[in-house]
């Protein structure tokens, strides 16, 4: 490529050197004790060019590539070990009425489900704190990550979300946007001027909560672990935030499939943060969410939920069903309409 295509290319992507954040010096020591340079908005509190969210307000997750049916994978495969030499493509073969009653069998684990692991979707992922992120790239099976590197561009204006808690106190929370105001001046110190640092060394004074984007794709099996999981209220308000967005976008194209995403303890029927003794030693440090308050045990070190769901759903806008919300789709009239056209394609 020539240097004015290489250039091009880069201005696309950010990373021309004319492209680093310029700010006056000026503002940068205003900011942290000058409230009136504070502005609320509809995702918290902006301070000059940086944004602090108040919870989990502002992230996103768009969905960069799906299946266009899934059912007729689901299908396909389960009933791969069957049929004559011929060895034909089923599903135009099959009924509607037949076809959901096999990915159904799949869907609840009663049938082979090869197909879960052949259903890939990609997504991208916006404003999750480096906390969620390196909780969700924790994931070792069916899922690979590419993620916005901290090291090879700016992160000047990334965002700083402040937990619920804290936010609910207004001292407290102005002294951790205050705080974190001066982070963000010396960031910017330690990365400008002729003699700037790397952005790998200016990466040491980043915190566990400054906004984080990335890209990631996965097999709906392994999607199916990671709901249980993380959609239960015992970890971080935006590491469940993440899994709630990604089941939304999982509902709006494909209902039945969001409707086996759920919380491993609406699986289980009960509270699991204390399982049993073990649970005092290697368990939730916090209370049960009330999901299933009758099967809560007492043990905790903070005397409130994790990860609230009803802030969650008025922060996100997004209502995850309750335990007796899920539905039971006994036969093919059952399905929503976008899932039936599926079934009859």
């Amino acid at each position: 490529m020539e240097k004015k295509q290489i250039d091009e290319f880069r201005r696309v992507l950010g990373t021309l050197p004319e492209q680093t954040p310029i700010l006056n010096i000026e503002d940068l020591n205003k900011y942290p004790v000058d409230k009136s340079t504070w502005q609320e908005n509809e995702y918290g509190i902006k301070a000059g060019p940086f944004q602090f969210y108040e919870g989990v307000r502002g992230m996103s997750v768009e969905t960069i590539d799906y299946p266009s049916n899934p059912y007729r994978l689901l299908f396909e495969f389960c009933v791969s070990t069957w049929g004559s030499e011929e060895y034909p493509t089923m599903w135009p073969r099959t009924k509607p009425e037949h076809r959901f009653e096999v990915v159904k069998g799949v869907l609840e684990n009663k049938a082979l489900p090869l197909g879960n692991e052949a259903l890939q979707f990609s997504f991208i992922v916006r404003s999750a704190s480096r906390a969620a992120f390196d909780q969700h790239a924790r994931m070792r099976v069916g899922a690979t990550f590419a993620s916005q590197g901290v090291r090879d561009n700016s992160r000047l204006f990334a965002g700083f979300r402040v937990p619920n808690e804290i936010w609910r106190n207004k001292e407290t929370r102005e002294e951790l946007i205050s705080s974190a105001l001066w982070l963000k001046k010396v960031y910017y110190l330690l990365t400008s001027g002729k003699k700037g640092n790397s952005f790998q060394a200016a990466r040491s004074v980043m915190t566990m909560n400054w906004t984080h984007n990335y890209k990631w794709s996965v097999n709906y099996m392994s999607l199916k672990s990671y709901m249980a999981r993380r959609l239960v209220a015992s970890e971080q308000e935006d590491t469940v935030a993440t899994a709630i967005l990604h089941w939304n976008e999982i509902n709006k194209r494909f209902p039945l499939l969001a409707n086996y995403l759920r919380p491993k303890c609406d699986w289980a029927k009960k509270c699991l943060c204390h399982q049993d003794e073990y649970g005092k030693l290697f368990g939730s440090l916090f209370k049960g969410c009330g999901r299933f308050p009758e099967t809560e045990h007492n043990y905790s070190t903070f005397n409130w939920s994790c990860t609230d769901y009803e802030t969650l759903e008025q922060q996100t806008g997004i209502h995850l069903p309750n335990p007796n919300e899920w539905k039971n789709y006994e036969k093919l009239e059952d399905l929503e309409e976008k899932d039936q056209k599926l079934f009859k394609e």
